[in-house]
């Protein structure tokens, strides 16, 4: 019973009693119940009594993450006139669809002469006492960077295209004075995150887990007997109902890398830039453009940093790639179909052209090799009998998010490339099989370079 909201428990009353409650409880009230969130609210919906300063909410789809996070930063709006808050969620869509508009959203949950207005061309919502909300999306880490408040919440956050982009900027403008103190509320289903592990670590964070059953009471019965019931039992189901981090993911491409730290994984904060030669794998589609850059350290690829540039091109990347790594020797391992492909710079110009006439020295096998054997290259990498040859440094979230996501297509030899996540995927896989081919009696030609 604990873990029922009190509208639950009231629900488990004999209608004899239920009777009795609502005569004793006055109209005014009783119409207030509506709107008063604590009301309906279970027990881990609810902030928690101690002094922290980031509250996970890590629990299964359905369990009412996004209607926590409403409730919450209405509470904070109100509480406090005049309080800036951040909202930040994957893309500008889910935050209007989901923390403001839907269902469980802020507009539709919070009593009229209560209720912010909105402007989504502002991304604001403003507060009849003077507090105002910016909503910012993940897609755009650097909108962060404006916010001085003392309130954010991340809803979805293992979704987020730059989590740790997010995460450090909205940090930094957790310093406004008030009241209370700073606090962040996240709510997410989980994903093998290194970054969710590290939050999630910290003394200062408190982490609630739950399942999509504790909701229970709010949905359709045929969604837990019919939809969840399928899920049981299996890998998704773990995550998606209970909430579980999983260390790796059924039918991985790259099932010998590992997002635990190292050793034990490929996952290496001490990494760090020796001021060696910079190493670039780079994938050339256009949407998104990726990057793995890295140093060499003996016979190990340390990747330094994992760069991914929406709708761009090969000069976009040359230039922010010079500009991270001005007056460094640059060595670009790309696909090797650059050689003849053009891009959408300049006419006549191909994407090796491009890296070439930036100052670029460009090695690649004279054609590429088949998937099979670069990706089993780059396995052995992440882990040959006890050695672990790759290390991850955990701001290439992108890489490390690709790595621990991408999946073969269910019954194929076929890697999903509807997920997205193995351009990023592709260029580690170029610069291993040129930099760091472990195989043996694999031919390798330099087919172009430029000093710099």
């Amino acid at each position: 019973m604990t873990d029922l909201s009190t509208a639950e428990r009231l629900a488990t009353l004999t209608p004899e009693l239920l009777e009795a409650f609502w005569a004793e409880t006055p109209d005014e009230e009783a119409v207030a119940l509506e709107w008063d969130w604590r009301f309906w609210a279970r027990p881990k919906q609810l902030p928690p009594d101690s002094d922290w300063l980031t509250w996970m909410v890590r629990a299964g789809r359905g369990f009412g993450k996004t209607r926590t996070g409403a409730g919450w930063v209405q509470e904070r709006a109100i509480e406090e006139p005049g309080r800036w808050i951040a909202m930040v969620g994957k893309t500008p869509a889910d935050v209007r669809d989901y923390m403001v508009e839907g269902p469980g959203g802020i507009l539709r949950n919070t009593k009229p002469d209560e209720r912010p207005m909105y402007y989504p061309s502002n991304r604001r919502l403003e507060w009849p006492n003077g507090s105002w909300a910016t909503v910012y999306s993940s897609e755009d880490p650097d909108q962060l960077r404006g916010f001085s408040g003392d309130t954010g919440w991340f809803d979805e956050f293992a979704k987020y295209k730059n989590p740790r982009e997010c995460w450090d900027n909205l940090q930094f403008g957790m310093r406004e004075v008030s009241g209370d103190q700073p606090r962040v509320l996240i709510t997410t289903t989980p994903r093998p995150l290194p970054l969710l592990e590290e939050i999630e670590a910290k003394p200062t964070t408190i982490t609630v887990v739950g399942s999509s059953y504790e909701n229970r009471a709010n949905l359709s019965p045929i969604w837990f007997s019919d939809t969840l019931a399928a899920y049981e039992g299996t890998r998704l189901g773990r995550q998606e109902i209970h909430a579980e981090i999983l260390d790796d993911v059924e039918g991985m491409v790259y099932s010998s890398f590992s997002c635990k730290p190292f050793p034990e994984g490929n996952v290496d904060a001490s990494v760090a830039d020796t001021g060696a030669e910079i190493l670039v794998g780079q994938d050339f589609n256009v949407n998104p453009m990726a990057s793995v850059i890295a140093v060499r350290v003996v016979d190990e690829c340390h990747v330094l940093d994992a760069l991914e540039i929406g709708t761009s091109n090969t000069e976009q990347v040359a230039a922010e790639i010079r500009r991270r790594y001005e007056n460094r020797r640059i060595i670009i391992c790309p696909d090797p179909a650059g050689k003849q492909r053009h891009t959408n710079a300049p006419v006549g110009q191909t994407d090796f052209t491009i890296l070439e006439r930036a100052g670029f020295e460009i090695r690649a096998p004279s054609q590429a090799p088949p998937v099979v054997d670069r990706v089993n290259n780059t396995q052995a990498m992440f882990l040959q009998g006890n050695r672990r040859r790759v290390r991850i440094h955990p701001k290439a979230e992108p890489l490390i998010r690709a790595l621990a996501g991408l999946t073969y297509k269910e019954g194929t030899s076929q890697r999903d490339k509807g997920s997205g996540l193995d351009h990023i995927c592709d260029a580690l896989d170029y610069l291993l099989w040129q930099e760091f081919n472990v195989l043996g009696g694999m031919h390798r030609t330099i087919i172009g370079t430029v000093n710099a």
